[in-house]
């Protein structure tokens, strides 16, 4: 139950972050006067998170996912950073997909470790926590968004999701290094 929360945290602020840069981006492209590129933005992003999440598979990690989890809020928080000082279509283009590949290894680690430190009686239930927060995040956060959009453009939207990776990075510090053990008799390999 205690690790629950910390990760239902992780997964709302990540909802949170998605639906936010979405919007931001969207708002970019129609400040460049390109909003038919709008789409290519988005699927650039989301290329970079396939790519990595299939790197990803294939990797045999020698840490847990709590350390990945970490590392990934912590990239995913460090990588979107950019996006708020870009005016280029190009570089946006470019920094999002980079920025993409933090994201299918940090949703890999969440549900991981979920997987990990909920009983496996209640698995169905830990999992429902997560994609509930995931998507929960999603509305907020393009919401706060748009109001930026309208208030101060597409750039200064771009600090939504910004906060929500901190936040992230805040809730993935709050899990336990023994959380990995607690249930599965899993270890981490240092």
């Amino acid at each position: 139950m205690a690790h629950r929360v910390p990760l239902t945290v992780v997964s709302t602020m990540l909802g949170l972050l998605f639906g936010a840069a979405e919007v931001a981006t969207v708002a970019f492209a129609e400040e460049q006067d390109a909003k038919a590129f709008a789409g290519p933005l988005l699927a650039l992003w989301a290329a970079g998170s396939l790519i990595a999440g299939v790197l990803s598979g294939a990797v045999t990690w020698r840490r847990g996912p709590e350390h990945r989890l970490r590392w990934g809020t912590l990239a995913m928080t460090v990588a979107i950073l950019p996006l708020a000082f870009i005016d280029s279509m190009v570089v946006m283009g470019a920094v999002l997909f980079v920025a993409g590949f933090a994201i299918a290894p940090t949703l890999i680690a969440t549900m991981s470790l979920c997987e990990r430190v909920v009983p496996p009686s209640r698995l169905t239930e830990g999992m429902a926590f997560l994609h509930t927060g995931l998507v929960a995040g999603v509305a907020p956060g393009a919401t706060l968004a748009g109001v930026l959009v309208d208030h101060q453009g597409a750039s200064a939207a771009y600090l939504v999701p910004v906060g929500g990776g901190v936040l992230a990075v805040l809730a993935a510090q709050a899990i336990r290094t023994t959380a990995a053990s607690h249930y599965r008799g899993a270890r981490d390999d240092a």
